[in-house]
């Protein structure tokens, strides 16, 4: 039985990274590049900055907030770069945010993977108890 769920959370984990993953190389690869100027920075919680990017999106210049949620605070007036959905300008994520994020998730994929197949091949119900 415990051999059953682990293989079950495992596949599951497996699949949401997986889901994760396509959603982030959407934005990678279907994404418009480009640069951010950091326009206010806010700290809505004890450690957590809150950013105001303006760039352009579509021919128009936009205001937007970050999602990521920093610990330490970008200077107003920075640049950064960014890939924007082309369709909607509240999907962006910085490009060293994605590609770090597209790694962790790649390396989520392969770990339940492993362990599911240690857990389905490797292991018995007889070593669980």
């Amino acid at each position: 039985m415990v051999r059953i769920v682990v293989i079950g959370a495992g596949a599951v984990i497996a699949l949401a990274g997986f889901v994760y993953l396509i959603k982030l190389l959407i934005l990678r690869f279907g994404g418009t590049r480009t640069t951010a100027e950091v326009i206010s920075a806010v700290e809505p919680k004890q450690g957590y900055y809150v950013h105001k990017l303006r760039f352009e999106h579509n021919g128009k210049m936009v205001e937007k907030e970050d999602k990521t949620g920093y610990s330490q605070p970008f200077s107003v007036g920075e640049k950064l770069e960014i890939i924007c959905s082309k369709t909607d300008a509240d999907k962006f994520e910085y490009v060293g945010a994605l590609k770090k994020n597209m790694i962790i998730a790649t390396v989520m994929i392969v770990m339940s993977i492993l362990i599911v197949l240690r857990f389905m091949f490797f292991v018995t119900d007889d070593d669980l108890m």
